[in-house]
């Protein structure tokens, strides 16, 4: 593994369990969102190491695992203010749309739903469940374009 992926790693777990801390995804006292901030920087480390460690095994395990990932996130973020239902549709197609682009983006596309969930979970303090998931679907696409630009540019200045 690279230095500059593990540095991405931690910034990524870094930014989601302050994100946690500071917004659960349900309400918490300080001391249980403290634990509950670990525990999800935690968790995205142990999902990346998972990802980096199967990818030296088989490619495609490791989509899948991305994509069941991101769906089990996107059900987690969403699950309190949608529903279950509604959650499930919702965590089905960020599923697929990160499985999908990972096989571009690799590891870039499970980070940039991560921002986006972040953002999704800051905005629905102030603005209401509906104007944050409008917000998290416009910032998951400028992400991931963003996240293809800087792959591009990589991979032609090699």
């Amino acid at each position: 593994m690279d230095i500059s992926i593990a540095i991405l790693i931690a910034l990524a777990a870094a930014y989601a369990g302050t994100v946690v801390w500071l917004a659960p995804p349900r309400p918490l006292n300080r001391a249980r969102a403290a634990r509950a901030a670990l525990g999800t920087a935690a968790s995205i480390v142990g999902a990346f190491a998972v990802m980096i460690l199967l990818a030296g095994i088989s490619l495609l395990a490791t989509n899948v695992v991305a994509a069941l990932g991101a769906a089990v996130m996107a059900y987690l973020v969403l699950s309190h203010d949608l529903g279950a239902t509604r959650a499930r549709i919702a965590a089905t197609v960020a599923g697929l749309l990160i499985g999908l682009s990972f096989v571009f983006l690799s590891y870039l596309a499970v980070m940039a739903l991560i921002g986006a969930a972040g953002v999704y979970l800051i905005l629905r303090k102030w603005t209401g469940t509906r104007p944050a998931l409008l917000v998290m679907g416009g910032a998951l696409g400028c992400l991931l374009l963003a996240s293809a630009g800087a792959f591009a540019l990589a991979l032609s200045s090699m």
